[in-house]
């Protein structure tokens, strides 16, 4: 009650805790401010990723998808460039310079094998071989040298080098080899060994078969170099008639049977050139049947080899045939494939400059809207809260005008239905000489006087059951019982509010008269009402009965300082005998007759009653003091 008695003078206890509450939400932010400098330390070191620590988690995530996004195309990137790689080396590998020296050198190394007898340990003609080719090497390099590759590019700087790396390379194999046949007994032509140095300077079967596992480019330079030996070995074959019977010979063509039906297997080229020029011309010069020469078995393919290709001018043209079929087809194809893998990686090049250019930019427009978003949400937060806080304050003062029950269905428009009561407890009180007191007083001093007296009876009245329904003037009206019904207790709270409030009226001093203090003349009467909404404008909510004209009566015939009830009150009270009673007797009551009435004394639990006779409630001094719901403050003010 001593926190009471302050805070009558200084603010309602709603508001006082609103107050507190919004202390509360500002203590943060001025915490916030404490620590400015660690702030500024954050935005330091997050200025590129934003203040907001979900902005920066986007942005991050943002950063680590595109730096993958990054890596996996730099991996198709590296993956594009090695395909392209490999694809020019393969189209190199058919239409370059050097591959033409080759072909064409063994094309008439072969050709000049052919014009001498089949004699292959002829030792002059082998130990005068380069003697006798020298000018073939010369004449091919010089042709070569005027000439360009399938590029455009000239063959004079890449021949001329290549050419004397060639002559020395295939002079150093036919001296090893020429002494190793005459140790061994093995007599093998030079031009033999030299179109075969050749073809391993080209390249050897081997290796190319190592790179078509890698990469399937190769399979048509597969197919021309299995083509190339398959060829040599016919033309052996068809110079000397006893490599038939060799077992190295035929290991070699076993070999390449074997080869070239797998090479027929992995390029349709191959298989397409082989059947136009091998298949369907020899059948119908030889009369073989189709289903015999085309079986894919390695076995029908070397007795077909055997019996159509080996040894004979047709089957050797037919082969040399194939061979120019298979060039025809495959430079163009892997100069189209080279085309289309350079074309494919220069528009993934600049897709990935064009990502790498947009995506920042993207990724700030992002950063710049996330944040306004953030923004946007925070201030709609702090609106929301504010709003919140302005409806608290509307309500809080829409049920200091109406009841809280009837201004919950006005606010959800409905009708708010009048409502009737059995029992309730209606108090009046009005000032004693208010009217002489008004008249040596200024307006404002009549405001201030009813303001300090309204504060105090509004702060005392918290305390207990009961709903203020209006003041007029200096009247003061009070009901228990309604709106919310509270059974028979509605008479035991409207007297404890009574004896409180007439008690507390002698703390509120007069300004212009401080050492006169007021007195209060107050009235009860307990009985049936009906209460409900009036007017539509400034609506009120308004009892009706004649239980309100009796608790007036009682009020304008009651005495100063005395609190007088009707019969009925007094049945009430009496029913606890807790209240200290004194008969009045019969008076006459303006339009009711005679009644019989009492005067409520006081309780008789004394320490029921409030702190008001001792509490000295200084309302002008209170309202000074800025620290409000200090307990010292208010201790210090009652004795």
């Amino acid at each position: 009650m001593k926190k009471e008695c302050f805070a009558s003078g200084t603010l309602s206890s709603a508001s006082f805790k609103r107050r507190l509450k919004k202390k509360r939400r500002v203590a943060p932010w001025a915490q916030q401010d404490a620590g400015g400098d660690s702030k500024l330390c954050r935005f330091a070191v997050f200025n590129l990723f934003g203040s907001n620590l979900i902005v920066r988690r986007i942005v991050t995530a943002c950063l680590l998808s595109f730096l993958a996004l990054l890596g996996s195309v730099l991996f198709d990137l590296r993956m594009n460039f090695a395909l392209l790689h490999t694809t020019e080396a393969a189209y190199d590998e058919l239409t370059s310079c050097r591959t033409k020296i080759i072909l064409q050198l063994i094309s008439k190394l072969q050709k000049m094998r052919h014009l001498f007898p089949k004699d292959f340990g002829n030792d002059t003609l082998d130990a005068h071989f380069f003697e006798a080719v020298l000018p073939v090497f010369n004449h091919v390099c010089g042709e070569m040298s005027g000439q360009n590759d399938d590029r455009g590019h000239p063959c004079t700087s890449e021949s001329a080098g290549f050419c004397k790396e060639m002559r020395r390379n295939v002079q150093g194999f036919l001296n090893i080899s020429l002494d190793t046949n005459i140790l061994t007994g093995k007599y093998t032509s030079a031009y033999s060994l030299a179109i075969e140095r050749l073809m391993d300077i080209w390249g050897t079967v081997q290796d190319t078969f190592h790179k078509v596992k890698q990469n399937l480019v190769w399979r048509d330079v597969l197919s021309a170099r299995l083509l190339l030996t398959f060829i040599e070995l016919n033309q052996q074959l068809m110079d000397s008639d006893h490599l038939a019977t060799r077992a190295d010979f035929q290991h070699k063509w076993s070999c390449v049977l074997t080869h070239l039906g797998l090479a027929m297997i992995l390029t349709d080229r191959f298989q397409e050139c082989w059947f136009e020029n091998i298949i369907q011309k020899l059948n119908t010069s030889q009369n073989v049947n189709d289903s015999y020469m085309f079986d894919s078995s390695m076995w029908r393919i070397s007795k077909a080899g055997t019996e159509v290709l080996s040894g004979s001018h047709i089957g050797v043209e037919a082969l040399r045939n194939t061979q120019q079929c298979l060039f025809d087809r495959a430079v163009p194809a892997l100069q189209l494939a080279s085309k289309s893998v350079s074309s494919e990686l220069s528009m993934r090049v600049c897709c990935l400059f064009g990502a790498c250019l947009i995506y920042p930019v993207v990724i700030f427009s992002f950063k710049q809207m996330t944040e306004w978003i953030q923004n946007f949400a925070q201030n709609l937060k702090e609106k929301s809260e504010d709003l919140k806080h302005q409806r608290q304050l509307a309500e809080d003062l829409l049920h200091q005008m109406l009841p809280k029950s009837v201004a919950k269905q006005l606010r959800q428009q409905k009708h708010v239905e009048a409502e009737s009561y059995e029992k309730v407890t209606i108090f009046f009180s009005d000032i004693v000489g208010f009217t002489s007191i008004s008249a040596s007083c200024s307006p404002l001093q009549v405001v201030e006087l009813l303001n300090n007296l309204y504060m105090c009876f509004d702060t005392r009245i918290d305390s207990y059951d009961v709903y203020k329904v209006e003041t007029i003037g200096d009247a003061y009206m009070v009901v228990s019982g309604l709106p919310e019904r509270n059974g028979d207790s509605h008479a035991d709270e409207i007297a404890k509010m009574a004896l409180d409030l007439v008690a507390s009226v002698r703390q509120v001093s007069i300004p212009h008269m401080p050492h006169h203090r007021l007195q209060l003349r107050a009235g009860i009467h307990t009985g049936p009402c009906v209460a409900g909404i009036v007017g539509y404008k400034m609506p009120r909510y308004c009892l009706f009965g004649d239980t309100v004209n009796t608790a007036s009566r009682m009020e304008s015939t009651s005495l100063p300082q005395r609190i007088h009830t009707s019969s009925e009150t007094y049945v009430a009270l009496s029913r606890d005998d807790a209240y200290e009673l004194q008969l009045r007797g019969e008076i006459e009551v303006k339009g009711k007759g005679t009644m019989k009435t009492y005067w409520l004394v006081g309780h008789k639990n004394y320490s029921v009653q409030n702190d008001s006779l001792v509490c000295h409630w200084i309302p002008n001094k209170a309202r000074k003091k800025k620290a409000a719901g200090s307990s010292e403050d208010c201790l210090g003010s009652c004795p």
